[in-house]
């Protein structure tokens, strides 16, 4: 997950770590001011968040620096995520008992008061440099439509995409099979049973996720309204629609490839590659969530359930079709090279290491194209 981290998802975990540094700071002062009888229960609330909060911003930002187009770039967003890190240390320390003995509480609060503005300076740095690195829109702030009902309907349009998958699995499924033989019809089935299986576990994952994002907004909102929660949030709500959208896209390519493959259309490899893409859409849907869900959430726990099952549906579908490679490949290696001579075996043995000099060359050149395009198609979302 974390080297799939988008622009906007950093952006919003920057925020929720600036809005939990001001939390614990905040409930660490009521502490000073409510004397030897204050309770300790809120400072440990607060001190949790905010420090979970800043080990995301940490490890997503590394994930981001995928996306620099020189390492001059990649090292300042790196540095910007160390020096927040290391002002969130020194606030810590700063607060140790032994370090606040003698002082007196207007003195206290002063310790809390310049330690928060220190890390709240170096995570705003960190979000100017994240931000150069997201796609510049003003889809959501400038909207004049309503945006709760963008979001819902981008809920919905993932639903709606993961019925129809469903339905078009059952519909293949129900397809007369008279043209295989008995291991043919074996495979086709397992296929399609860990497809459905996929997709049902993703139908189960969106109506968790509409659930939590209905207790994110009651809980955020306040007194004002849902629309305006969603724009004085915009980089979190950008990155929510384009997880949404990432969930039924990944849907509908991974039914497209799985009918392909079972009529020989597509490779066993891309229905892998399709099943891997569903997997880490629905993880960015749940990270989207986590970042504004409520401490011990009940209806987020029931997210992360449904995300771990859309998880092991995919890795059951991705075994299938890797029993289905091992078999296909094990059809192709039908040569005896005992047979050979020895001046032939010596030929074959240095054509099968060009062949693997070749592979291992041309894997890198994709892999290297693969990097510029995924920076391109985050610059154009």
């Amino acid at each position: 997950l974390v080297s799939d981290a988008t622009p906007s998802y950093v952006l919003s975990q920057i925020e929720k770590a600036s809005a939990s540094a001001t939390e614990f700071a905040t409930a660490f002062n009521n502490f000073i001011a409510d004397g030897p009888n204050s309770s300790h229960a809120e400072i440990i609330r607060t001190i949790n968040v905010f420090a979970s909060s800043i080990a995301d911003v940490l490890s997503n930002t590394k994930g981001l620096t995928r996306l620099a187009t020189d390492d001059k770039k990649a090292d300042q967003l790196t540095n910007g995520a160390r020096q927040s890190a290391l002002s969130t240390v020194k606030f810590f320390r700063g607060l140790q008992s032994f370090r606040l003995d003698g002082m007196d509480p207007i003195q206290k609060t002063d310790v809390v008061i310049n330690s928060n503005n220190e890390v709240q300076m170096n995570l705003q740095k960190l979000n100017k440099l994240a931000d150069t690195f997201a796609p510049h829109s003003d889809k959501i702030t400038n909207n004049k439509g309503d945006l709760g009902d963008l979001v819902d309907s981008e809920l919905n349009k993932a639903a709606d995409a993961i019925s129809a998958a469903a339905a078009r699995l059952a519909k293949l499924k129900s397809k007369p099979k008279d043209q295989y033989s008995t291991y043919k019809l074996e495979i086709h089935d397992s296929i399609l049973d860990a497809a459905i299986a996929v997709t049902n576990a993703i139908a189960r994952l969106i109506k968790a996720a509409t659930v939590t994002q209905q207790e994110i907004v009651q809980a955020g909102r306040g007194s004002s309204s849902k629309t305006a929660f969603y724009k004085k949030n915009n980089r979190w709500t950008e990155g929510l629609i384009s997880a949404a959208k990432a969930v039924a896209s990944s849907t509908n390519t991974l039914i497209e490839t799985a009918d392909g493959v079972l009529s020989g259309r597509n490779s066993p490899e891309q229905l892998i590659v399709a099943s891997n893409n569903v997997a880490a859409s629905t993880a960015q849907l749940v990270a989207a969530s986590r970042v504004k869900a409520g401490f011990m959430s009940k209806s987020q726990e029931s997210l992360e359930e449904a995300s771990k099952a859309v998880g092991a549906a995919c890795r059951a579908l991705v075994r299938q079709v890797q029993s289905m490679i091992k078999d296909r490949d094990q059809e192709d290696e039908g040569e005896d090279y005992a047979k050979l001579g020895a001046h032939e075996f010596k030929v074959r043995e240095m054509e099968q290491q060009v062949e693997i000099l070749q592979l291992e060359n041309n894997l890198a050149a994709a892999r290297k194209r693969l990097g510029e395009m995924r920076k391109i198609s985050y610059l154009e979302e």
